[in-house]
């Protein structure tokens, strides 16, 4: 119905956006190309990263598993004339993993 009730303005209107696109030399397809480029780079930034960083963490986290292990197997020992009493109970783990669960939901609220 809109079709068959123009007036002058809407015929002037209809005939600015039949107009030829303007012509921009490539600003488009280079600017497109540009965050294209930098879309791939932020992508591949983070893995990279982590890559190089676990291979200059790996020797360190090594030795210090190496270390854990013997302070452990000299200590084993030690553990076995521990109280019954001392060793955490289950509510503790209950009530620190609700704790934990409320504290990152509170700072996805903060992202957000």
């Amino acid at each position: 119905m809109a079709d068959r009730l123009k007036d002058k303005e809407d015929a002037r209107l209809e005939a600015l956006f039949r107009s030829e696109p303007i012509e921009d030399d490539g600003f488009s397809e280079r600017v497109v190309s540009r965050v294209r480029r930098g879309m791939w780079i932020r992508c591949w930034t983070l893995p990279i990263a982590m890559l190089v960083g676990g291979l200059i963490a790996a020797k360190p986290t090594a030795e210090i598993l190496l270390a854990m292990s013997e302070v452990v197997s000299a200590m084993t020992g030690g553990f076995q004339a521990l109280p019954v009493d001392s060793l955490p109970q289950a509510t503790l783990f209950v009530f620190g993993g609700t704790l934990v669960g409320i504290v990152a939901l509170f700072i996805k609220g903060l992202e957000e």
